[in-house]
Parts: C-alpha cells; sequence; structure tokens
C-alpha cells in the first residue's frame, strides 16, 4: 500500500501540473493578457488529455511496471485527447448545449436499445452453439466428426466473438465520450439538472450493457475452447 501511495504521488503531480495548464488558460476566446486565445474546443481537448493522463498512469501503477506508470499516461492522454475532441466536434454540431445534450441523451438511449436487442438475439444463439458444440465434440470422441468440422465451427464462433468484441469497444467508446460531457457540464450546471440526469442515467445503462456484452463474450470464448485440440 505505502509502496502505491509513493509511486501514485508523481502521476497526481503530473497531473497536477497539466491541470494547472488548464486552469491557467483564460476561460473566453479572447485574454486580456495578451496571451493566446482558448476556445471551447481546446478547453475541451486540453481538459480531455489531462484527465486521460492521469486515468492512464493508474492504470499503469495498478499493473505494477516500473515503466507502465509514465507509458500508461502518455497512451491515456492520447485516449483522453481523442474523446475531448470528439466532444469538442459533437458539441459544435449543435447551436445550444441543450441541444446537444438531448442528442446525446436520444443518441445514448438508442445505443442501449440495440445493446438490450443484441443480448437477447445472441443469448438464443449461445444456447443453440452451446449445444451443437457439444454434440460435435462427442461426434469427435467417437469419430464420427474430423477436424476439419471442428475448425469450421471454430471459425463461426470466432467471427461472432470478434462482432461482439468490436461492438463492446463501440459501446466503451460512447460511455468515455459521455462521462467527459457529464464531468465538463456539471462544472458549468445545477447539481439537479435534468439533462445531466437523463444522460447519467442513460450512461448507467450504457455501462451495464458493457458488462452484459463481456459476459456474453466469455460464453462464446469458453464453447469455443471446447473444440480446441
Amino acid at each position: 500500500m505505502k509502496t502505491f501511495v509513493k509511486k501514485a504521488v508523481p502521476v497526481m503531480l503530473v497531473g497536477s501540473l497539466l491541470a494547472g495548464c488548464v486552469s491557467n488558460q483564460p476561460m473566453n476566446d479572447t485574454d486580456d493578457s495578451g496571451g493566446s486565445p482558448q476556445s471551447d474546443t481546446d478547453r475541451t481537448k486540453t481538459e480531455g488529455a489531462v484527465f486521460g493522463a492521469i486515468l492512464g498512469g493508474l492504470i499503469g501503477l495498478a499493473a505494477g511496471d516500473k515503466q507502465g506508470a509514465a507509458i500508461g499516461a502518455l497512451v491515456g492522454a492520447g485516449v483522453g485527447y481523442a474523446v475531448g475532441s470528439e466532444v469538442a466536434k459533437r458539441k459544435q454540431e449543435y447551436a445550444t448545449t441543450e441541444e446537444f445534450l438531448d442528442a446525446e441523451i436520444a443518441r445514448t438511449a438508442e445505443f442501449n436499445d440495440t445493446a438490450r436487442a443484441h443480448h437477447e438475439r445472441l443469448r438464443k444463439e449461445i444456447v443453440v452453439l452451446d449445444k451443437e458444440t457439444k454434440a460435435l465434440q462427442s461426434k469427435y470422441r467417437a469419430g464420427k466428426a474430423n477436424k476439419a468440422q471442428l475448425a469450421a465451427k471454430k471459425s463461426q464462433l470466432e467471427e461472432k466473438l470478434a462482432k461482439n468484441n468490436e461492438f463492446e469497444e463501440t459501446l466503451q467508446k460512447e460511455y468515455e465520450i459521455n462521462s467527459e460531457i457529464l464531468a465538463e457540464e456539471r462544472k458549468v450546471r445545477k447539481a439537479q439538472d435534468p439533462y445531466l440526469s437523463k444522460l447519467e442515467k442513460e450512461n448507467g445503462d450504457l455501462r451495464v450493457q458493457i458488462e452484459q456484452l463481456r459476459k456474453d463474450s466469455e460464453q462464446i470464448a469458453q464453447i469455443n475452447e471446447r473444440l480446441s485440440v
């Protein structure tokens, strides 16, 4: 525990320095001190990079690698900047923040509906695949099926697993973008803001759907493992 705290301090200091760079920037597009102006887009990108760097650093520490924190911070900064850039890009498509938040709420709700439908369909497919692979495994042991048949079924399972993982990554990206939006807007909107409450609820549901997708992937992977010979 002491070791983690000692290692975490430099990461927090780096985060503080980066955060200081953000806080020292002017909040408006013009700077009376004569410095370079920073638009809302630039602030969004910079704040996203700070959050990503801190998160990446802590991930590196959790891995227990001496260089993990430094590498994790760099990777995290890149990821954070990508999320911040996406938030800024989406904001520019709407005239008001309320319209932007409404669109994000609707977008996330649609992702949730799609994910639920996908899971229900996949759940039924998993039941069928489970029975089919058990039967194929029994036939192979009895000499009534060959390796080519096992390979064909494995290929089918691996394709399904890859698509499920890709969908999970898409939802994870949306979750991270929504989390960034919520973090930004909480700074300037009231605590019980209805827009933020709705987005927070949808984002929480999205987190549940992501976890369900991971469980589905685990089941498919376990079924696929049976066919390894």
